[in-house]
């Protein structure tokens, strides 16, 4: 787990100094944008939360992190779902289908959205849904039917990202 943070840390840092350098954004009072999206790097992981207390929390795995929350045991809770979070395979936020609703949504805040925070948010939430089709693109998996059209998807993720962050 602890690496999994690190690495979201580093893509987030590598992403938001791109920001900066990009769009000169060097005055202090650009901070909104950059708590946002420290709040907007792990959004995505209230997919599982939400899986184990509303969608599904009759299932093993559930109960076991209900009972844990219960007992105010938070950090052995939250590796329960970290190591079972393959055992997910229906998580909302995850699907390709939000991913392009989403898509349409970080166009539409960065580019007619006056909050920082409202940027960063969704800049770094979507940055955290890259990371994740990353991480299935390096296990092989299929992101859509096929594997051309999984690294194509990938791919035109990836220049979203960096066209939204340019818009900034």
């Amino acid at each position: 787990m602890k690496k999994e943070i690190i690495n979201h840390l580093l893509f987030w840092l590598g992403y938001f100094i791109f920001l900066t350098i990009a769009n000169s954004l060097y005055s202090f009072s650009y901070w909104p944008l950059y708590v946002g999206g420290l709040i907007g790097l792990f959004l995505p992981y209230i997919d599982h939360l939400l899986h184990v207390f509303v969608f599904k929390p009759h299932e093993l795995t559930s109960s076991r992190a209900i009972q844990l929350f219960k007992n105010k045991q938070y950090k052995e809770a939250m590796l329960l779902l970290h190591d079972t979070c393959d055992e997910r395979k229906d998580s909302i936020f995850h699907t390709v289908q939000f991913q392009l609703v989403f898509i349409v949504l970080t166009f539409w805040v960065v580019t007619s959205s006056g909050s920082l925070f409202a940027r960063g948010l969704v800049l770094s939430y979507f940055l955290s849904l890259v990371i994740y089709n990353l991480k299935k693109f390096i296990k092989s998996e299929l992101i859509l039917e096929n594997q051309d059209n999984s690294r194509i998807y990938f791919s035109a993720l990836v220049l979203a990202l960096f066209i939204f962050g340019l818009l900034l």
